[in-house]
């Protein structure tokens, strides 16, 4: 893990004496900071995110009355281009994160999966706003309970979106009734998408402690204070293999 110092000495070879004695290895990231995102980790994060933007801007255009007018002839090109734009959103960042770094995919999946009571009784706390309000919360793990329950509905919704895109993207062959409930559907997911995404900036650029998560998803690491602070379970864990 970040921070860890290599094991010094060989088998009997006793360990240097004085100031001449270095560390067996620098650390990974600076002094007062944990590492909390991999790098696969964060590629994956700004590729999903890249390819949101686009297929909610491409779906958009197609929203508006006036632009999809505008579009005339070139509608039909324009749709299947924000199709391919939903399916890669959907499969490149999985894959991705698959090639680089399979073993931390799976450890995310089971962190996120794992729920107890204390990741139920923050989630109850923070929908009457204690964390707005800074009050004391239960010690979370790596990903607190709305962290966990963003990624789990992203999940899902990009699963609803694949389903449904996959419908429109082959309406001529599907009957019109799965079409009408395939694009209600649709609809549906990206107006929710939408309002998590505006959530999620709001929380991003309005908060410090929000900022500070920003950071983190382009550098890798957090100040070890919010680690303390805000995932103090995770924090007591990672202090425990450093000192291992």
């Amino acid at each position: 893990m970040p921070g860890d110092t290599a094991a010094a000495a060989g088998s009997g070879a006793a360990a240097p004496e004085g100031p001449a004695a270095a560390p067996a290895s620098t650390p990974a990231v600076p002094l007062g900071r944990i590492r909390r995102f991999v790098l696969a980790e964060r590629l994956s994060h700004w590729l999903y995110a890249l390819f949101f933007v686009v297929a909610f801007v491409t779906g958009l255009v197609m929203w508006i009355p006036s632009t999809r007018a505008a579009l005339e002839g070139a509608r039909l090109a324009f749709s299947q281009y924000h199709g391919y734009v939903g399916t890669a959103m959907v499969i490149l960042p999985l894959l991705l994160f698959i090639l680089l770094d399979r073993r931390r995919l799976f450890r995310d999946v089971r962190e996120i999966d794992r729920w107890d009571g204390q990741d139920r009784r923050w989630l109850g706390l923070a929908f009457r706003g204690h964390t707005l309000r800074g009050r004391p919360m239960p010690p979370q793990g790596r990903f607190n309970a709305g962290q966990k329950l963003n990624v789990v509905l992203v999940a899902a919704m990009a699963i609803g979106f694949a389903a449904s895109g996959g419908i429109l993207m082959h309406k001529q062959d599907m009957s019109a009734w799965l079409v009408t409930r395939a694009l209600w559907f649709h609809s549906f997911l990206a107006v929710v998408a939408i309002a998590l995404f505006a959530g999620h900036l709001a929380h991003v650029f309005v908060t410090k402690h929000g900022r500070t998560y920003l950071a983190g998803m382009v550098r890798g690491w957090i100040p070890e204070s919010l680690a303390r602070e805000r995932h103090e379970r995770w924090w007591a864990e990672e202090s425990d293999r450093r000192v291992v």
